[in-house]
C-alpha cells in the first residue's frame, strides 16, 4: 500500500513538473526581417567582431515574447565566403529599450570547423533566463578579423512558438 501510494506521488510530480516547463520558441534564422546576409565587421564596443545588423524575429514573437524559464531553439543553415574557425551565437534584446544589448540567454553557444562555401547546419538550444523588452535577435560573433559574409539558408522549421 505504501509502495502504491509513494509510486502515485511520484506521478503526480512528474505529470505537475510537465505542465510547469517553459514553452519552446523555434528560430530558423534564414526568417530574419534583415536579409539572408550577415556581414561580420569590427565591434565598435568591444575587442571582437560581431554581425553588423543581427538576424531579428520579433514579428514572429509579437506579444508572445520568451519568458525566463523557457526555451528558444535556433536552427540555421548557412554558407560563408571564408574559413571561420569558431563562431558564437547569443540570443539578446538589440532593441534601443534594451540598450542594445540585453542577454535574454546568459549562454554563449560556439560553432566550430566552418568551411567557406560548404553548407553548415545544426541546431543550438537556449534558456531564457531574462525578459527581452521588445525585441528578439541573434548576435553572430568571433574573435578573429576576418572579413566575412554569411549567407543564411532555411533550415527547415517554422519560426514561432511550438
Amino acid at each position: 500500500m505504501k509502495k502504491n501510494f509513494a509510486m502515485a506521488i511520484f506521478a503526480l510530480l512528474l505529470i505537475g513538473s510537465a505542465f510547469s516547463q517553459g514553452k519552446k520558441y523555434v528560430i530558423d534564422l534564414a526568417d530574419t526581417t534583415n536579409g539572408k546576409e550577415v556581414a561580420i565587421g569590427k565591434n565598435p564596443y568591444g575587442d571582437n567582431f560581431q554581425n553588423v545588423n543581427p538576424p531579428t524575429f520579433t514579428k514572429f514573437f509579437a506579444g508572445k515574447l520568451p519568458q525566463p524559464g523557457d526555451i528558444v531553439e535556433v536552427h540555421f543553415k548557412f554558407t560563408s565566403n571564408v574559413d571561420i574557425p569558431a563562431l558564437t551565437m547569443a540570443v539578446i534584446d538589440n532593441s534601443a529599450a534594451a540598450k542594445y544589448w540585453l542577454a535574454i540567454s546568459n549562454q554563449y553557444e560556439t560553432v566550430l570547423d566552418i568551411m567557406a562555401g560548404v553548407p553548415f547546419e545544426g541546431v543550438l538550444e537556449f534558456k531564457v533566463e531574462n525578459k527581452p523588452i521588445s525585441d528578439i535577435t541573434v548576435q553572430m560573433m568571433y574573435n578573429d578579423e576576418i572579413k566575412s559574409k554569411i549567407i543564411l539558408q532555411k533550415s527547415g522549421v517554422k519560426t514561432g512558438v511550438k
